[in-house]
Order: C-alpha cells, then sequence, then structure tokens
C-alpha cells in the first residue's frame, strides 16, 4: 500500500512548485526458481518500460539510466518527469536503483522537471517459486503552469498531494499487473 505522501509549496517572483513525494510497496510470487526471476529484473529497460506512462528510458552509461515518464495535471497541460538513476546489483539478493545527477542535458519540451527514484527489489526464494518485495519512492518538484498561480499555497498543496497518491496507485497498480504477465511470458521463452 503506498506510503504517506508529502508536499510543500515554493514561490518567489520567477516560479511555483510543488515538492512531492509518495512511496509504495508490492509484493510479487513468481512461480519460477531463485536465478530466473533475479536475470529478469536484472534488465532495467525491459522491466521499467512496463511502468505506466513511461516514454522512454534510455542508457547512459554502465548500470546508467534515465526514465521519462509523462503526465498531466489534470486541466490539459502535458508533462514529463526524468529521473536519473543507477543500478546496483547484490547477485540473487537485491537490486537497488538509487538516483544519480550525472545524466546528460535533457533536451525535451514542454513542462519538463526532474525527479528521484528510489527502488529495491529484494528476493526471497522457497520450496514452490520465488518472492520479490518492491519498493519504491519517487520526489520531485512539479513547476506550477502560470495560469494555475493564482491559487492560494493550500489548494495548490491539496492537488498535489492527491495527484501523487493516484499517480502512485496507478503506477504500482499497472506495473505489478504488467510485470506478472511479462514475467510469464518471459519465463516460458526461456523455458523452451
Amino acid at each position: 500500500m503506498p506510503a504517506p505522501y508529502t508536499s510543500s509549496v515554493a514561490s518567489d517572483d520567477h516560479r511555483r512548485a510543488v515538492d512531492l513525494s509518495g512511496a509504495a510497496v508490492h509484493l510479487f510470487r513468481f512461480n519460477g526458481p531463485l536465478e530466473l526471476a533475479y536475470e529478469y529484473f536484472c534488465d532495467i529497460p525491459a522491466v521499467f518500460s512496463l511502468l505506466p506512462d513511461v516514454i522512454e528510458i534510455l542508457a547512459y552509461g554502465p548500470n546508467r539510466y534515465r526514465l521519462i515518464v509523462g503526465a498531466t495535471d489534470g486541466h490539459g497541460h502535458a508533462m514529463a518527469g526524468y529521473f536519473d538513476i543507477a543500478a546496483v546489483f547484490e547477485p540473487f539478493r537485491a537490486i537497488r536503483i538509487t538516483p544519480v545527477d550525472d545524466g546528460p542535458l535533457i533536451d525535451l519540451t514542454g513542462f519538463v522537471f526532474p525527479g528521484q527514484l528510489f527502488a529495491e527489489a529484494i528476493f526471497y526464494p522457497h520450496a514452490h517459486g520465488t518472492d520479490v518485495e518492491y519498493n519504491v519512492e519517487l520526489a520531485m518538484t512539479i513547476p506550477v503552469p502560470k495560469v494555475l498561480w493564482f491559487m492560494p499555497g493550500h489548494v495548490l498543496q491539496a492537488i498535489g498531494e492527491r495527484a501523487m497518491e493516484h499517480k502512485m496507485n496507478h503506477m504500482i497498480g499497472g506495473f505489478s499487473r504488467a510485470i506478472d504477465t511479462d514475467f510469464h511470458a518471459w519465463l516460458s521463452t526461456v523455458r523452451e
């Protein structure tokens, strides 16, 4: 279930933004041995492409990736968040995703904002397969479109919190359905 969401509104003469964060945990149960479940999750671009609203995943260095995720603010404004991440592998035990700030210059137009993504997959083998506990946390500062600058800070905060709660539920729900289907399809090709 998603953890509590936080937000705060920053403003100055030039910019207004909402700082948001959220977290979710999901337990995947795979009918396959530890080695295959771990191998599957090691393909970071393939796994992260299963997240809802992913626009693109770019590999820009060894175990370095940029994840670009699209969104709307509910008022017709298209936005994109990007997350530069590094993958750290602990063979057959864990895969950790941490934010980094060494990505290439971003070349997107419109409302584009950076974020931080933390994720951890912990592998638990057992007699009937492998369980994977997946934790994900997001943090981002979203610029407020000028058309919404008239709104009081507490209203922007409430909108931001509801949007983050919806996004986290949408993301983990879609991710879990997609991974379950994709893993079993992948497993059938590996076993042939």
